[in-house]
């Protein structure tokens, strides 16, 4: 099984290549009040989507930092999160402990599982063996699980599907794909400017610092939810002043969540921001998510990882457009 550090850059990503989510874990949510329950809990208004549909969303405590981000996917009997298994320690008890009233059943997910898909024949797979149609919608119900099409910058799917649907996919990919571990599914999210939350950062960040309303995950008409009061003022007043950047360069080793990122002013170094999520490449080539404000400066600016002194980053477009309020 290859690791990313097997790759110089994402160029060299393989025709098909197959990655078992490993570091992840599925959160159901299943029973009659599940859309109710979800729609006083999270950021995105879970009761506009449909069986097949998905969105980012995230969760927040009462003083609306963000304490886990997730895709989120409607099925027909649950509603799937996904997210690193690092923050379902503390995300799962912060969920159930306001379940108590609620006809819902939430738990690490057992009769489905998720693996990822990648790689320029990666939707012709799709085509041939799971779904004709599935491989060019955004999302897709399938009749054993579902199909979400990944956001930029290379053709990506996470498949769900039951657990005996997913082990003859998996038997079959294993002739076909080459095996990868999740560590480039998690560049690839960091190439797409998608941050998730591990436990070392869980509460720390509200949910626009890391860019969940230009990624459609904050909805600021649904309705009250927890965090809900702290979030509109963030919006309504200016008062969030951070943003969510890609930084490259290199570095001797993987860049970790948490770690700091400091600015260079003249001779000095300035403590300036967080590290969300970082990858390394095979030639020391590093891609990272961090938390800076949000007016740094994109063409001038020098950055590094204060634990790791002799790196050097730069600000990389992000693959969207970004709120300038």
């Amino acid at each position: 099984m290859r690791d990313l550090n097997s790759l110089e850059n994402i160029s060299l990503l393989p025709d098909l290549a197959l990655c078992k989510l490993d570091s992840w874990d599925l959160i159901s949510v299943r029973g009659e009040d599940r859309v109710s329950f979800l729609q006083g809990q999270l950021t995105c208004d879970v009761s506009k989507l449909e069986p097949g549909q998905q969105t980012m969303a995230a969760q927040c405590n009462a003083q609306g930092k963000t304490i886990s981000v997730f895709r989120l996917i409607v099925l027909e009997d649950r509603i799937l999160l996904t997210q690193p298994k690092s923050v379902s320690a503390i995300q799962l008890p912060a969920l159930k402990k306001f379940a108590v009233f609620s006809k819902v059943e939430i738990e690490i997910e057992s009769e489905y599982q998720m693996l990822g898909l990648l790689g320029a024949k990666s939707g012709q797979y799709i085509a041939q063996h799971i779904d004709a149609a599935a491989a060019h919608d955004k999302s897709r119900l399938l009749p054993d699980g579902a199909l979400i099409k990944q956001p930029y910058p290379s053709l990506r799917y996470l498949v769900i599907l039951k657990n005996n649907v997913a082990e003859t996919v998996l038997n079959e990919l294993t002739e076909h794909a080459e095996l990868f571990t999740d560590g480039i599914w998690n560049a690839l999210n960091i190439a797409s400017g998608v941050g998730f939350i591990e436990e070392k950062i869980s509460s720390e960040f509200i949910p626009q610092a890391l860019n969940l309303e230009e990624l459609d995950g904050i909805c600021f008409t649904k309705g009250c939810y927890i965090g809900q009061e702290t979030i509109a003022r963030a919006k309504y007043r200016g008062a969030n002043k951070r943003a969510m950047f890609i930084l490259t360069g290199r570095a001797s080793d993987k860049p970790n969540t948490g770690d700091t990122i400091e600015l260079k002013l003249g001779d000095n170094w300035k403590r300036v921001g967080q590290v969300i999520s970082g990858c390394q490449y095979g030639d020391l080539h590093i891609e990272l998510l961090a938390v800076l404000p949000k007016d740094s400066d994109a063409n001038n600016s020098q950055f590094r990882i204060k634990e790791q002194p002799e790196s050097t980053l730069y600000i990389a477009p992000l693959p969207y457009a970004t709120n300038q309020e």
